[in-house]
C-alpha cells in the first residue's frame, strides 16, 4: 500500500540495498528513484538519457536494479520510478541520435526525435573552431573538446579538410548562443525532445523501463508532450502500474486526468508553505524601500523578454504555421495565468482561456488545432523559465515564497483556506511534497525565512545594521536576498558553506538576468556580490550581530519545520519525503540539494535533548511514520474535520480517531482545550483538558 516515498537521487543500486533497513524503521512503504535508464556518461541527475533500451551501468546495470527491486519487495518497500518521455541527451553515446546525424532524414530514427523541417539539423555548440578527428572503433568523428559527431559515408573523402568535411554532413554545428532545429526541453540545447505522440516511438522508448515490477511511475514534465493525456492513457494501458505527473497546478486548478493516480505534490507544497508567513502589509512596506515593483508586470514584461530572448525562432516558426504574427503570439503567451492549456482536437475545454488572452490566437487555434497543439508545448517553457527562473529571483520580498508552483500574488493563506484544500485531497493519492530537487529551498530554509515575518520591526533593524556594517557596493535588492539566504541556510561561518554560500548567489543572479546572466556573464559585478560574502564570513562585528539574530531564527524555523512535517504525514494523499529531510538540512538550488545523505541513527525514544542534538526531527518523521504505516490507508481515505483555533495553530481530526493541532506561527498560544483523552503519539504521554502546544507539534490518538 502506497503511504509515503522516499525521494532518492543517482545512488548505486547496491548503496540503496545496504540502506533498506533504514527506510523500513524510518516508516516509509516506497522508493521514489530518480531516472535509471543510461544517461550522459557522469550524469549527476539521470534526466539526460541517451539510451532507452539499457539501464544505466553507472548505477549498478540491469541486474543490480532487478536485485533491488526484489530485496526492497522481501522488505515490504514498494518502488515509484521517474521516467523521462520528454528529451534526451545531445551526446554521441545516443546511438539513436548519431544515426539520424548520419543518415540524415533517411535514419530509422528521423521521426524518433522533434526536429524542425529545415534542410540540416543545426546543433548550438561552437565557442570556436577547434576541430580534430577522433576514431572511435575505427570509426572517423569529429571532435570537438570530446563532443563526437559522426560523419556519413559520402564525405569521408574530406577528412583532411575540416571545412568541406563538415560542409558534407546532414547537420551543422553553429555557435552556442545560436538556435537549434529541434524542439529542447525548456531553452536547454544539450536536451532534444522526444516525439512520444508516435506510437513506434513510444514503444521502443518505454518497452524496457516497462518490464521492470515497479509499483508507480512518475512521469517527468509531462506538459512538454504534444499529446499528455494520449501519452498517460497509453502507459497507464500499458504499464498496467499506478501513475503520479510532475505537474504545477495554479491555485485553485485541479489535475484533469481523474484516471491516474495523482501529482507530486507542488500544489500541497505551496499551499502548506503559505500557513507560515505573517505581517504581509509590514513586510511588503520593507521591501518597497528596497524595490518598488509592480508584480504583476514584471511577470508579463519577464515573459516577453524570455520569449525574445531564448525562444524567439521556435515562435516565429509556430506563429508561421498558426497564421498570426510573432509579436501577437508573445502577447498571447505572457497574457497566460496557467502552465498550459490541453486542447486537442477531442477537448476543447480550455478554449475560454485562449479566446481571454487573445481572441485572434482562438481563431487561429480554431482553423489549426495541430499547430496550436504544438505552441502549448512551449507554454511551460515560457511560463517556467520567466517565473520560476527569473521572476523568482528578482522579487525578493520574502524568498521563502518563492517557490516551484507558487503564485507570489498570495502571501499567506488562514488555516480555513488549506482546510479546503485538504479536504478536496480526502482519498487522493496525490504526494504531499515539501521538498524536491526542483525547489529553490529545502523546506527547513524556507521555515528559517518564513520564520523572518514573525518579528519584521527586528528584521529591518537587522537588516539597517548590516548594510551599515559592511558597506555594500552591491544592487540593494540582492543585497537584501543575500541575507534572507544567509539566515534561511546558515550551517556556521567555514569555508565549505561559504563556498556553497557563494555557488547559490551567483546561479541566483545569473537567473535574475538584472546585472549578469548565463550568456553574458557580468564577472565584475558577480565579485562585488562573492567579495561581500567574504567580508560577512571575517567581519567580527557583523558576525556578532548575525549570530544573535540567527539563534532566534533557528529555533523558531525549526518549530516551523516539526509543523510542516507534521501536516504533511497526517494530511490525506502520499507523505513524500526528499532525501536526508528527515532531518534538519539546510539546502539551496540545485546542484546543493543533491549533495550526498549520511544516514544516521533514528532516536527511538523521546526526550527533551533531542532538540538540543537536532535528531527532534528524524524522531517525529519516525513516529508519524510508522503511525501512519500502522494504520494503513487511514490518512488518506478517513474523514478530515477542520478545528476552529486562535491565530498561528491549525489543527483537525481524521476519523473521529485522531486529533493533529501545530503551530504555525511560533508566538500563538501554548494551550488548547480538547475534547476526550488522547496519547500523545511524540511524547506517549495520555493527555485530557488543556494540552500544551509548543515546540512540538501534537498527534493525539484516541
Amino acid at each position: 500500500m502506497l503511504l509515503s516515498t522516499y525521494r532518492l537521487q543517482p545512488m548505486k543500486f547496491s548503496e540503496i540495498r545496504e540502506k533498506l533497513d533504514y527506510f523500513v524503521k524510518l516508516g516509509i512503504t516506497h522508493l521514489y528513484l530518480s531516472p535509471v535508464l543510461k544517461a550522459r556518461p557522469g550524469s549527476t541527475h539521470g534526466y539526460d538519457v541517451v539510451d532507452h533500451s539499457v539501464i544505466n551501468e553507472e548505477l549498478g546495470g540491469e541486474e543490480e536494479y532487478r536485485k533491488l527491486i526484489s530485496e526492497a519487495k522481501r522488505k515490504g518497500l514498494g518502488i515509484v520510478q521517474d521516467i523521462v518521455p520528454n528529451h534526451m541527451a545531445v551526446h554521441h553515446t545516443n546511438w539513436r541520435l548519431m544515426d539520424v546525424l548520419k543518415k540524415g532524414k533517411e535514419s530509422k530514427y528521423y521521426s524518433y526525435f522533434d526536429f524542425y523541417e529545415e534542410e540540416k539539423i543545426r546543433i548550438p555548440i561552437l565557442g570556436d573552431r577547434n576541430f580534430k578527428i577522433t576514431y572511435v572503433n575505427n570509426e572517423p568523428y569529429i571532435d570537438y573538446y570530446g563532443n563526437l559527431f559522426p560523419i556519413n559515408e559520402e564525405s569521408k573523402k574530406y577528412l583532411n579538410d575540416i571545412n568541406a568535411l563538415l560542409k558534407n554532413q546532414h547537420y551543422e554545428l553553429v555557435d552556442w548562443k545560436d538556435y537549434p532545429s529541434y524542439r529542447r526541453f525548456f531553452n536547454v540545447n544539450e536536451l532534444i525532445a522526444v516525439r512520444q505522440e508516435i506510437d513506434w516511438v513510444f514503444e521502443e522508448s518505454h518497452k524496457k523501463i516497462l518490464s521492470f515490477d515497479v509499483d508507480a511511475f512518475r512521469v517527468d514534465h509531462i506538459d512538454g508532450l504534444f499529446d499528455p493525456e494520449k501519452y498517460l492513457r497509453k502507459l497507464k494501458s500499458r504499464s498496467g502500474k499506478m501513475i503520479f505527473v510532475e505537474k504545477i497546478l495554479s491555485f485553485g486548478e485541479k489535475l484533469r486526468w481523474d484516471f491516474i493516480e495523482g501529482t507530486t505534490g507542488y500544489d500541497f507544497l505551496n499551499y502548506s508553505n503559505l500557513l507560515f508567513t505573517d505581517n504581509e502589509e509590514k513586510m511588503t512596506e520593507i521591501y518597497r524601500k528596497i524595490l518598488d515593483v509592480d508584480l504583476e508586470r514584471l511577470i508579463v514584461e519577464t515573459k516577453k523578454k524570455i520569449i525574445d530572448s531564448m525562444f524567439k525562432h521556435d515562435i516565429e516558426r509556430i506563429a508561421k504555421m498558426l497564421g498570426v504574427t510573432y509579436d501577437e503570439l508573445k502577447e498571447f503567451l505572457s497574457c497566460l495565468k496557467v502552465y498550459r492549456t490541453y486542447i486537442t482536437e477531442e477537448d476543447r475545454r480550455d478554449e475560454e482561456i485562449v479566446k481571454q488572452c487573445s481572441p485572434k490566437v482562438y481563431e487561429a487555434m480554431k482553423k489549426n488545432v495541430k499547430a496550436f497543439m504544438k505552441l502549448q508545448q512551449y507554454m511551460p517553457a515560457v511560463f517556467a523559465k520567466a517565473y520560476e527562473d527569473t521572476v523568482l529571483f528578482i522579487y525578493n520580498r520574502l524568498i521563502s515564497l518563492n517557490e516551484v508552483g507558487s503564485d507570489l500574488r498570495y502571501y499567506s493563506i488562514p488555516c480555513e483556506e488549506f482546510h479546503k484544500f485538504n479536504l478536496s485531497r480526502v482519498g487522493s493519492l496525490s504526494f504531499n511534497a515539501t521538498s524536491t530537487h526542483d525547489t529553490k529551498f529545502s523546506e527547513d530554509v524556507r521555515m528559517r525565512i518564513s520564520a523572518i515575518s514573525e518579528i519584521p520591526d527586528e528584521w529591518e533593524k537587522k537588516v539597517n545594521e548590516w548594510h551599515e556594517i559592511l558597506s555594500p557596493s552591491i544592487d540593494k535588492n540582492d543585497e537584501y536576498r543575500l541575507y534572507q539566504t544567509l539566515v534561511g541556510s546558515f550551517e556556521g561561518f567555514t569555508e565549505e558553506y561559504k563556498e556553497r554560500l557563494k555557488n547559490h548567489m551567483r546561479k541566483a543572479l545569473r537567473e535574475a538576468k538584472v546585472h549578469t546572466d548565463w550568456v553574458n556573464p557580468n564577472e565584475e559585478y558577480e565579485n562585488k556580490v562573492l567579495s561581500l560574502i567574504d567580508r560577512m564570513f571575517e567581519n567580527q562585528r557583523f558576525k556578532e550581530s548575525f549570530l544573535e539574530f540567527e539563534e532566534k531564527i533557528d529555533k523558531m524555523g525549526k518549530i516551523k519545520s516539526l509543523s510542516l512535517l507534521t501536516l504533511k504525514v497526517t494530511s490525506p494523499g502520499v507523505a513524500d519525503f526528499y532525501q536526508g529531510l528527515e532531518n534538519f538540512r539546510y539546502l539551496l538550488t540545485d546542484p546543493d540539494n543533491r549533495r550526498p545523505v549520511t544516514f544516521g541513527e533514528i532516536p527511538e525514544k523521546y526526550s527533551e535533548e533531542l532538540f538540543d542534538s537536532g535528531k527532534i526531527k528524524a524522531y517525529v518523521t519516525r513516529v508519524l511514520l510508522n503511525l501512519r504505516k500502522e494504520m494503513g490507508d487511514f490518512f488518506i481515505n478517513s474523514s478530515y474535520k477542520p478545528l476552529s483555533l486562535p491565530k498561528g495553530l491549525c489543527g483537525y481530526i481524521r476519523g473521529d480517531k485522531v486529533l493533529v493541532i501545530v503551530k504555525t506561527l511560533t508566538y500563538a498560544t501554548k494551550e488548547v482545550e480538547i475534547d476526550g483523552e488522547y496519547t500523545d503519539v511524540i511524547t506517549g504521554e495520555r493527555v485530557r483538558g488543556k494540552v500544551k502546544v509548543d515546540k512540538l507539534p501534537l498527534v493525539l490518538v484516541k
